[in-house]
């Protein structure tokens, strides 16, 4: 190329010039005015013209090339177009002159016709204006080459100054060229690349890849896929590849640019957010809180599946719908526009919170402690809310058991202030009791030793003597119910422990007129138990019944005791009474503190029977099929 380029900045010679001469000539022959000439004339001019274009060497390609292509010197042309017409003008002159026989040369020049004179100077006109022409043509073509070279240059600068690798391949996906940033990223010299096929620099899965894409390159035209790159010391690159086909002059896919950008680092960010996320997800769906995404209308974006699983939904049952429209709120419309105000103040960046009942999937209730927290962004606005959600009814059961107990020991506080009340009466009643006894008993040996007394008077003092005993019994039986030192267990015969105990509330039944009857059938079967909590017990289950059948007003009360042994030798004992029997209300509670169908009862007697019965390793039960009345039952093992 530079070559050519010396050669085109030569001068142009004579002998360069000499083919231009063939032009003037032609047009010579063409434009004179043939028929003023004779035909000896005629053939001495084409004689002429003849043997001038024998001595005048051919046009060569190179002739051809020079003239195209050579930057002429300034004005150059246009000056050759000038002399060539004067050269015309000169050469027709000595034609007429000397052919033509047309006066001398002096008279040609200085007196010429006036075809001849408008013939020579058109010519040189023309000639003139075919430099100015040709001046043109070749200047434009030195600014588009100056141009395409620029061109050039840039394209070579861009091409070693890109930060991506780039590659020139041909159809066999040899490598044409690399640019710079191969060879300082990989450490492999030009030598080392060019010529070797793309795919020896690729791991073996991106060698599979490259089979896979590169044919069908040919038909699309373009192509991208990821592939690893070894480096000269062996690491790899994670690239991202794009190629294109380059069509030729024929159209034909002859030669491909490839692409390729680092994207390691691309990939080690998403690998991390990949990592990130799946560490998210891991706790967002595995805490046991309720966990969800709104956006600031309150539309559903996310639940983790804890909450999921607790109404049994998927995230396509919720995901884009109202949050106060999910199943989780839609049981209580009172909840549900609980919840839309909620969300509105969320919305305006406060923070709600409050309690709700929710069923699960099951069908159990759960006490949710809900709370709605917003999200802000750098202004202030509310961006996203967070709803989360607390099962607490496991604590709200803890509280209620921790109350029921507080109540329950401030019961037994004052059972047994009750007690030391009335174990201190029963300590004062004893001594006039005792004394009223001794009394009525010497009262009625001094009647006895006098030979007259009114009729009846003895009879009066035996029953004054009587009741004193029965009193002082009472207040005996009384004392060791109520003694904080009744919790010795003893070997007792349960049939004679339950006839104490009717006997006990004898006044109790004869001031309600209720009939209360007693059946033995333990054989006399001893049990082994504390007999002041069997005794209260007893008292608590009769006198159960005879406060419900004089509530009921029920005439013909009656009370049916029995005992009998069980089968695994136990002995159970029956209270049943004729009276309205057990509040379904409370049938299936009965057993629980505070569960009562008093107006006045505390809801604590069952309750502290049943454990008196479970501490004996016993059962206490209701006949919940009994059609009339009530009817409970309780078991204590039998002495061995």
């Amino acid at each position: 190329m530079s070559e050519s380029r010396d050669d085109c900045n030569q001068p142009l010679s004579f002998m360069n010039l000499l083919p231009m001469l063939r032009f003037p000539l032609w047009i010579r022959t063409a434009t004179c005015e043939i028929v003023h000439l004779t035909d000896e004339n005629k053939n001495n001019y084409y004689n002429y013209l003849l043997t001038a274009f024998r001595l005048m060497p051919p046009m060569t390609e190179q002739d051809v090339s020079a003239l195209t292509i050579a930057p002429a010197p300034r004005y150059t042309l246009i000056w050759v177009g000038v002399l060539i017409g004067v050269g015309f003008y000169i050469v027709d002159v000595l034609v007429d002159a000397v052919l033509f026989n047309k006066g001398t040369v002096l008279d040609q020049l200085l007196h010429p016709s006036a075809h001849a004179l408008w013939m020579r100077l058109s010519f040189i006109g023309f000639s003139t204006c075919f430099g100015v022409y040709a001046f043109t043509v070749l200047r434009r073509e030195q600014a588009a080459r100056a141009r395409e070279q620029e061109a050039e240059k840039r394209l070579e600068v861009l091409f070693d100054s890109a930060v991506d690798f780039i590659f020139l391949i041909d159809s066999e996906g040899a490598i044409v060229r690399a640019n710079q940033c191969v060879f300082a990223t990989t450490g492999y010299s030009s030598d080392e690349v060019s010529g070797r096929n793309i795919k020896e620099f690729f791991t073996p899965d991106s060698q599979d890849t490259c089979d896979c894409n590169f044919p069908g390159l040919r038909e699309r035209g373009f192509n991208r896929a990821d592939i690893d790159f070894i480096r000269k010391d062996g690491s790899i690159i994670n690239m991202e590849c794009s190629a294109t086909a380059v069509p030729d002059e024929h159209g034909d896919f002859t030669t491909f640019l490839i692409i390729q950008r680092d994207i390691s680092e691309r990939l080690r960010v998403a690998r991390g957010l990949e990592e990130s996320e799946r560490r998210f997800r891991a706790i967002f769906n595995s805490t046991y809180q309720f966990i969800g995404l709104l956006d600031p209308k309150g539309t559903v974006l996310e639940a983790n599946q804890t909450a999921l699983d607790f109404i049994g939904l998927t995230n396509a049952d919720v995901v884009g719908k109202p949050f106060w429209d999910t199943p989780w709120w839609t049981h209580s419309p009172q909840l549900q526009k609980r919840l839309k105000d909620g969300i509105m103040e969320a919305a305006h960046g406060k923070l709600v919170r409050f309690e709700a009942m929710h069923p699960g999937k099951e069908g159990q209730a759960a006490v949710i402690d809900f709370s709605l927290k917003p999200v802000l962004n750098e202004q202030g606005e509310t961006v996203l809310i967070i709803p989360e959600g607390r099962d607490i009814t496991e604590r709200k059961h803890a509280e209620q058991e921790a109350q029921r107990m507080q109540q329950e020991s401030a019961h037994v506080m004052r059972l047994s202030t009750m007690g030391e009340m009335a174990s201190g009466m029963a300590h004062e009643l004893n001594q006039p009791l005792t004394a009223l006894v001794s009394y009525c008993g010497t009262a009625l040996k001094l009647a006895r030793d006098m030979p007259s007394l009114p009729e009846g008077y003895i009879d009066i003092l035996e029953r004054a003597s009587g009741q004193a005993h029965r009193a002082g019994n009472i207040i005996r039986h009384l004392r060791e119910f109520v003694s904080k030192g009744s919790n010795n267990k003893t070997r007792v015969v349960l049939d004679d422990l339950v006839q104490g105990v009717i006997d006990f509330i004898g006044w109790e039944r004869r001031d309600s007129d209720i009939e209360v009857t007693f059946l033995p059938g333990s054989l006399a079967r001893e049990v082994f138990i504390d007999k002041v909590q069997i005794e209260q017990v007893l008292i608590n289950l009769i006198r159960n019944s005879i406060e419900a059948i004089m509530n009921a007003g029920i005439s013909d009360g009656q009370v049916d005791i029995a005992t009998r042994l069980a089968a695994e030798g136990s002995v159970e004992v029956t209270v049943a009474d004729n009276g309205p029997g057990i509040d379904p209300a409370v049938a299936g509670s009965l057993f629980e503190p505070y569960q009562t169908s008093k107006e006045d009862g505390m809801g604590m007697g069952l309750s502290i029977s049943r454990s008196i019965i479970e501490a004996h390793n016993g059962k206490l039960w209701a006949d919940e099929q009994r059609q009339q009345g009530a009817l409970f039952c309780m078991s204590i093992p039998g002495c061995d």
